[in-house]
């Protein structure tokens, strides 16, 4: 009896169009009310046939790996609509291609294969299709980007040390006058050493200043900091300047981060009557550090 009970049980299911997993109240075909386990396996050989019994493969081998996906046959072989998921977490690229006459599509363009670069993930589907592209590439998703930290600031480029009048150089932020910014968010100009322009009949050499800027609040982590710099002209003189990186470094009072730069002036060398390209005026350094982790 309990044989019989047995068989008209799994055959009015089999009737039934919707199937309940820990639910009494299907909506779907199937519907799952909890948790959904599939096969997973991490691969490390360089080269790898995907079974009919995987589901989501992890690469974690060294070097270029080759994932080739199963033959797709008709019947109980065609697979349609069988879904494999595949993430590279290795430091080298997988090529993902179709067995030997099978297509993968991307788009309307079948191909034989697909390149998953590192860190990257993929998904491809089994349509109906065994010539025309028989995998859809349903889902890509490319190496994590990289995140950045941006911080930007103004800070003065003071007068020139030979300028008519000029400002005597200094150095351990014996003047204060140039200093920029407010709180902690505050730059001091520790130092200035100008040099004076050289015009001859040989060469010529710009009026230029080796600049070092102290930052008072917390020193940044400057492990792959990109100093960017430009110089500005808020005044009414004509003068035109270039800034030039020279070091970033955790080495100032108490190791506060300090910033040296050069600042030259390119649009006139030498003299011009009263007038000459050691500036006296008072200019921008602009000022982007962007920190790459």
């Amino acid at each position: 009896m309990k044989k019989c009970i047995s068989i008209f049980l799994l055959w009015g299911l089999s009737l039934n169009a919707q199937v309940g997993i820990n639910t009494t109240t299907p909506n779907s075909t199937l519907a799952v009310n909890g948790s959904l386990g599939a096969n997973y396996k991490q691969v490390t050989a360089n080269t790898y046939t995907i079974l009919a019994n995987d589901h989501y493969l992890t690469y974690n081998g060294t070097g270029d790996a080759t994932f080739t996906l199963p033959v797709i046959g008709t019947g109980t072989t065609s697979y349609t609509g069988r879904i494999y998921k595949i993430k590279n977490i290795s430091t080298s690229a997988i090529t993902l291609q179709a067995s030997s006459g099978n297509t993968l599509r991307i788009d309307n363009t079948p191909v034989t294969s697909f390149v998953i670069p590192l860190g990257a993930y993929a998904e491809v589907v089994n349509n109906t299709n065994t010539t025309g592209g028989t995998w859809d590439l349903s889902f890509t998703v490319l190496p994590k980007p990289s995140n950045v930290e941006i911080y930007g600031s103004q800070l003065s480029i003071p007068p020139h040390g030979n300028g008519t009048p000029g400002v005597a150089d200094w150095t351990n932020h014996t003047t204060t006058s140039y200093d920029t910014g407010s709180g902690t968010d505050l730059w001091w100009v520790i130092s200035k050493s100008s040099t004076t322009y050289a015009h001859t009949a040989a060469y010529s050499n710009a009026s230029r200043m080796m600049i070092v800027y102290e930052y008072q609040g917390a020193p940044f982590n400057v492990t792959n900091m990109y100093p960017i710099l430009t110089a500005g002209n808020n005044s009414s003189f004509p003068d035109v300047f270039t800034a030039s990186f020279v070091s970033l470094a955790n080495n100032g009072t108490g190791g506060k981060t300090r910033l040296t730069v050069s600042v030259s002036r390119i649009d006139f060398i030498g003299a011009n009557g009263s007038n000459n390209s050691n500036w006296t005026g008072t200019f921008l350094l602009n000022l982007l550090l962007a920190r790459k982790y």
